[in-house]
């Protein structure tokens, strides 16, 4: 794959062609923008590229965390990456990052392992530490490998362990601190990244079986989630969930949070496979930090990220205005922000946005030798699709060469 390369000196952009069963064809343009936070005042500076680009037909895997190349977006992803910066060695820390009326705090711990008496697990004090990365592999989650497994010599289950197993938790198979059956761990440490309203107490140690995961505290973290943990995975297909899977009322956390709707399988349960993954699915941000309607403008606050010490307070940009041009006719659909990354460490904010248009006929790349679509972002010179060369065109060139 090669680099990709901002497509003007003060933004990036992507224009391309979609459809669905249930909407028809449509064109879209997606735009990434660049802010300094330097003085307080996101600025633009130098662009960076759109990232994962799963359109690419040699990238493994296909869909990351944290893509720019959503098509169409329903809400905005607001995320924050970086580290939790203590002035001075701390056990414990707490962190804050907040956009609009929007909350949410991490209780940030040094390293702790479990204690272990007679058997009994504890959870310890935690060590001091100064610089912590707010990661899903500190946020609590894991593997663990001592439950069974039916049949697991099969080669059928020998190649579903590749990618599952039933010890697996499934909101962050990436983290730490998860047991899910009985027995010492030896050195098991446990996670550095908590909800303060859902700690990790000695009584929840060690789950009620695999199947009792969904009781257990909830991976706490701003950064894009992973596109294979739950309850993303849901939005999928109807038939993709947890290897034990967790109810669908208020037992389940997520639901009593307002994080996922009621009955979620049955909901999936009506998306036919033309229909393809539900639009849910693309949204990647944290719990709690998928928002409904951000327009710009609104404040932006993060304490406990920058290695001052200093909070960092802005407002969001307001998102540029896109006009489509398709055929002989332009309009100016709604801007929409797809998502908000902000790395308080480099002063840095990174803004997607995107906007689409229904086509009146299809148009078919390969087959159409010019597509006269075409954008313009913030009233900057238009940017034409780059329709790839014809299957016909290319047939003719390769029996060219091959007579030369």
């Amino acid at each position: 794959m090669s680099e990709r390369q901002p497509a003007r000196p003060n933004y990036d952009a992507e224009l391309g062609l979609g459809g669905t069963t249930d909407e028809g064809p449509f064109a879209y343009v997606l735009a990434k923008l660049t802010y300094s936070l330097e003085d307080g005042t996101p600025r633009l500076s130098e662009p960076k590229p759109l990232l994962h680009d799963f359109r690419e037909p040699d990238r493994d895997p296909l869909i990351v965390a944290g893509t720019d190349f959503w098509s169409r977006k329903l809400a905005t992803d607001f995320v924050v990456q970086g580290s939790a910066f203590a002035s001075r060695p701390t056990p414990y820390l707490s962190v804050t990052a907040a956009i609009g009326e929007v909350v949410k705090k991490i209780n940030v711990v040094g390293r702790r392992v479990i204690e272990w008496h007679h058997g009994i697990p504890r959870v310890p004090s935690p060590e001091p530490f100064e610089v912590m990365p707010l990661t899903y592999e500190n946020a609590y989650g894991g593997l663990d490998w001592r439950v069974p497994v039916d049949n697991a010599e099969a080669p059928e289950m020998q190649f579903i362990l590749q990618s599952d197993h039933p010890g697996m938790y499934p909101r962050n198979p990436f983290g730490k601190g998860y047991m899910a059956v009985q027995g010492e761990v030896p050195e098991m440490e446990l996670p550095n990244l908590e909800d303060p309203s859902d700690t990790l107490t000695d009584e929840r140690l060690i789950a009620r079986g695999p199947e009792g995961w969904y009781a257990q505290p909830l991976p706490w973290c701003f950064d894009w989630v992973h596109p294979s943990t739950f309850p993303r995975y849901v939005y999928l297909a109807y038939d993709v969930d947890a290897w034990f899977p967790g109810p669908e009322d208020a037992h389940m956390p997520e639901v009593r949070r307002g994080f996922v709707p009621p009955n979620y399988r049955e909901l999936m349960s009506h998306r036919t496979m033309e229909q393809g993954p539900d639009p849910r699915y693309r949204q990647g941000a944290s719990h709690g930090f998928v928002l409904p309607d951000v327009r710009g403008g609104e404040p932006v606050r993060i304490e406990g990220m920058h290695p001052s010490g200093r909070p960092l307070n802005f407002p969001l940009p307001v998102p540029p205005e896109i006009e489509l041009f398709i055929e002989n006719t332009s309009s100016t659909p709604r801007t929409r922000v797809h998502s908000i990354v902000v790395r308080p460490e480099e002063l840095e904010l990174t803004m997607t946005v995107g906007a689409w248009a229904p086509l009146h006929r299809t148009f078919l790349p390969g087959l159409h030798k010019t597509i006269p679509i075409a954008a313009s972002i913030g009233g900057d010179a238009p940017i034409a699709y780059d329709a790839p060369t014809t299957i016909r065109d290319r047939i003719a060139e390769a029996r060219a060469n091959a007579t030369s």
